[in-house]
This record gives C-alpha cells, sequence and structure tokens, in this order.
C-alpha cells in the first residue's frame, strides 16, 4: 500500500482523479489494485514522490492512459452471453430496418479488445451474409488505447473463443503464429473503433446515433452515480425506437426511468420509445385545460374558464372522492366515466392520450384522489419525474393516506441518487400498507447497496411471496404500477436472493 505521511497523498487523491475523470471507482475492495497500478507507473517514469505523479497524471493525457490501460480489466471473450446477442440479431435489428430506411447502426460501449462488436459482425453475416456491408454499421469504443489497438489489429490467442462455435472459427478466423489467429477481412470490414471516454466529452463521431447500444459488464466499475450519469449519455446518444442492452445482472441498477425497461423473447432489454411532442399543451402550459378529448371536437374544451393559479391558501383536511360526481363541462359525461377512459389509455401506453383528459379532470376537482395519483403514474412513466413530484407533494397535502403519492416520490428520489429519501418514502409507504410490494422491494434494493444482508433478504423475500401469490394490485388500485411485470420483477427478486444467499 502506499504510505500516508510524509511527501504522500496517500489512495483518496488518486481515487478521487480516476472517479472525477473517467468515473472509475476503486473501493477497499480494489484498492490493492489502485496501489500496485501506482507503485509500477511511478517506477516506471522514475517518479518516487506522490505529489509529482499526481501533478503529471493531471497534465499528462498520455500517462493518464497508460495508468488507465493498467487498472481495467479487460477479460473477455467472442460470443459472450449470447442470449442477448441472438436476440439483437434476431427480433430487435429487424424490427428496426422494418421501420425506417438505412443501416442499423450499432455501438460497442466498452468493447475492451473486440471479442463483442466482431461477434456481432460474424452473426449478422451468418444471417445476411454479403449485404451486411449495406445494412448494418457496427462501432466499438474503450477508454483503453491499448485495448483498442488490440482489436484494430483483430489478432487473438485460444482463450478468446472458448464461447465461439468452432465452425465459425474455422470459417471467420486464419491462423497467425503460434496459438493466435487473426480475424477475416470479411468481418472485420464491419466494425470501426476509437477512444472514448463514457464520463468524458465529446464523444467521438462513431458513437452518434447508434440503434442499438451493447453496454454489458462495462458499468460493474462505476459507483452509482456514475452509472446514472453514463447511462443518460448513452440513452441520449439512442435513436428513438431504439434499444440499449446491459449485462443480466447490471439490468436492476439501471431500471431507474431513464430508458422503458421492456421484455422481449424472456430477455430485459432497455427501449427509448417514440418521442412525443403534443405542441398545443406547451403553448398552454401545464396546468392550462385546452384539450380536447379524444372522440370530441377540439375546439369545445373540456373544462371552460382560465388556466389555474397555483394556490397559496392552506391545504384542505384530507378527504377521497368516492363517487362519480357530473363535470362542469359540456361533454355530460360524470368524472367517473372519464377517469375509466384515462385509466384503460394509460394502461394501454398510451398516456400521451390520457393526460388531458386526467389534467381537466383535476383542474375541475382537486381532490380527485385517484385522478391525481393516476396523473402521477403516467407522469412517472414518461420520465416527467419534476411533475410527477408535484403532482404527488400535491396529492398528500390533501389525503396523507395516499400510498401512491409516497411510492412516487420514492422511485423519483431513487432515480435522483437520494437514497435516504427513497428509503423514507419507502418506509412511510409500509406504514400504510405492509402488503405494498413495490415498498419492500425497492426498499430490500437499499438495504442490499447498504450491505443489510438480513434485512435485504427479508424485503426480497416479502416483495417474493406478494408478487408469486398475483398480487401485482397496490392498495387495490390496478393503474399502479402503470408498466410494472411481475415475472420482471420476480426474476431479479431470485437472483438477488441467490446473491444474499452466497453472502450468507
Amino acid at each position: 500500500m502506499l504510505a500516508t505521511d510524509g511527501d504522500n497523498l496517500g489512495l483518496d487523491s488518486f481515487k478521487d482523479l480516476m472517479l472525477r475523470t473517467c468515473g472509475l471507482s476503486f473501493g477497499r475492495e480494489r484498492e490493492k489494485t489502485l496501489a500496485n497500478g501506482l507503485h509500477r507507473r511511478m517506477s516506471d517514469v522514475g517518479i518516487a514522490s506522490q505529489h509529482a505523479y499526481h501533478n503529471l497524471l493531471v497534465s499528462d493525457q498520455a500517462e493518464f492512459n497508460r495508468l488507465v490501460e493498467l487498472l481495467t480489466v479487460n477479460e473477455t471473450y467472442f460470443c459472450r452471453e449470447p442470449d442477448h446477442l441472438k436476440l439483437m440479431i434476431n427480433r430487435l435489428a429487424p424490427e428496426i430496418m422494418a421501420s425506417r430506411p438505412g443501416p442499423v447502426k450499432i455501438l460497442s460501449a466498452g468493447c475492451s479488445t473486440g471479442e463483442e462488436p466482431y461477434s456481432v459482425a460474424i452473426m449478422l453475416r451468418e444471417r445476411y451474409g454479403d449485404d451486411c456491408q449495406r445494412l448494418f454499421s457496427i462501432a466499438g469504443v474503450d477508454i483503453d488505447a491499448g485495448v483498442i489497438g488490440t482489436a484494430r489489429r483483430g489478432i487473438y490467442g485460444r482463450y478468446s473463443f472458448r464461447g465461439l462455435e468452432s465452425c465459425l472459427q474455422e470459417r471467420y478466423f486464419e491462423p497467425f503464429g503460434p496459438g493466435e489467429y487473426r480475424i477475416c477481412d470479411a468481418a472485420r470490414s464491419l466494425v470501426q473503433f476509437d477512444t472514448a471516454n463514457l464520463l468524458g466529452a465529446p464523444y467521438p463521431q462513431i458513437m452518434m446515433s447508434p440503434d442499438i447500444i451493447l453496454y454489458r459488464n462495462v458499468s460493474i466499475y462505476f459507483p452509482d452515480q456514475v452509472q446514472r450519469t453514463i447511462f443518460s449519455r448513452l440513452a441520449e446518444l439512442l435513436n428513438d425506437g431504439g434499444y440499449l442492452i446491459v449485462g443480466a445482472t447490471e439490468t436492476i441498477h439501471h431500471d431507474v426511468g431513464i430508458l422503458t425497461l421492456v421484455e422481449r423473447d424472456s430477455l430485459y432489454v432497455f427501449h427509448k420509445r417514440l418521442a412525443i411532442v403534443i405542441e398545443e399543451r406547451r403553448r398552454t402550459g401545464r396546468g392550462q385545460a385546452s384539450a380536447g378529448l379524444p372522440g370530441h371536437a377540439p375546439s369545445r374544451p373540456l373544462v371552460s374558464g382560465k388556466a389555474p393559479v397555483r394556490s397559496t391558501i392552506a391545504p384542505q383536511p384530507p378527504r377521497r372522492t368516492t363517487g362519480p360526481a357530473a363535470l362542469p363541462t359540456d361533454s355530460g359525461r360524470t368524472a367517473g366515466s372519464l377517469f375509466d377512459e384515462a385509466q384503460e389509455l394509460a394502461r394501454t401506453d398510451r398516456g400521451d392520450n390520457a393526460l388531458p383528459i386526467l389534467e381537466a379532470l383535476v383542474t375541475a376537482q382537486p381532490s380527485f384522489i385517484k385522478a391525481q395519483s393516476l396523473k402521477a403514474c403516467v407522469l412517472l412513466s414518461a420520465s416527467r419525474f419534476a411533475e410527477a413530484r408535484a403532482t404527488c407533494e400535491d396529492i398528500l397535502t390533501r389525503d396523507t393516506l395516499c400510498l401512491e403519492g409516497y411510492l412516487i416520490l420514492g422511485i423519483i428520489a431513487q432515480h435522483d441518487g437520494n437514497r435516504d429519501e427513497a428509503y423514507r418514502r419507502f418506509r412511510e409507504a409500509l406504514y400504510l400498507d405492509a402488503s405494498c410490494w413495490p415498498a419492500q422491494y425497492y426498499l430490500a434494493g437499499i438495504l442490499f447497496s447498504r450491505g443489510d444482508v438480513k434485512r435485504a433478504k427479508i424485503g426480497y423475500e416479502t416483495a417474493l411471496r406478494f408478487l408469486e401469490n398475483g398480487s401485482l394490485c397496490v392498495n387495490g388500485r390496478s393503474f399502479f404500477p402503470l408498466s410494472f411485470k411481475a415475472e420482471q420483477f420476480i426474476t431479479v427478486c431470485r437472483h438477488k436472493l441467490s446473491l444474499l444467499k452466497e453472502k450468507g
């Protein structure tokens, strides 16, 4: 270990530099790796002072890159975790090809020595033959310039082929020296490589506008906030309708509302749904009820009068709206029938159509808590977190017993990286209803991250028990949570319990 006195900085300054600059985290279990890497590079450049070497890292990008190359683990092989690759080749890519003209662009983010993007090229050639050149574009990036150099050379040892069928190795590789093989030009020509710091800026041009991003077994090196930042940046790059694929054990860490988690052929991937722009709503403002209902003439507003002004009076005591009172509108429909329509629209992934109805309902009847709650759920599903938070805060001033309000605030806090706030909100939900499985599930995740094995195990077991019994509804409301799929959470609960069992 590096000393911490005299001229020595200790590890903390180097750990902070690595985290701020490229997102690499060196917790207690990886401190020895960092210390050994620093010792080796300081010896190689002939510097004994840690202060001097730290200054060199800050001022010399080439030396910083050499240290990163030494510290990053680049263990990979051809056709690693093949199920996701087969899903991409056989279903996701054809779906994108059918939706628009032009080549499908595939990005391998954190590609290491190139086995992953070359695996994609091989599998695409197996299905599409020579048409691959016009149908697909593949890019691979990594922070380590050394591994990118290896990828560009395309020469691999026997260990890289342990996941590849022997017939494919014979078809796409040729012997190149003792125990080494070089990839053929037909596959190599499909792939471009470049260096990229996923936390830094700007990204190289080959990363722009991908349709599918492979980001597998990379985020395990990053702390939570860095994971969230990089995932958000990659999501922004992704074309509408595109997919982002992470490693099987990484899925739950990225399910924070940035992209939609969807199931395809029993596998879970993240989907960037087509952007929906409601220009009239943007012009009139969030609270103004001027949008027409589906099936009604748009020139006849649901609620007449001016846009509501935020109230400055004290909140009213909690009370629930129970009956389908008639709205003061020209439609002649009751609040209950309109709510049912909005609920069905939201349930069938048409939240943009449900929102104008819900906004009109809550404008006319602010104490209609079910409509307020459904509106918050729709906003959450659309990743409109600030609006969802404001709606929930308004709900809780009117009804302190609204379970959905606490749950959604907890999910938003978790998305923002505020685990203490998320923990408090999920606990408040459980005070209202101990059988609330989403609160049990998310609390277990927070406890798991804190190393509280016993309580995390209890939480996952409780959530799993409710889910396996078919208790997907929360507090009797089938509309919350809108996008939760029982099978997805059952799978994650079982996986987490297996990890906790290993920890004892």
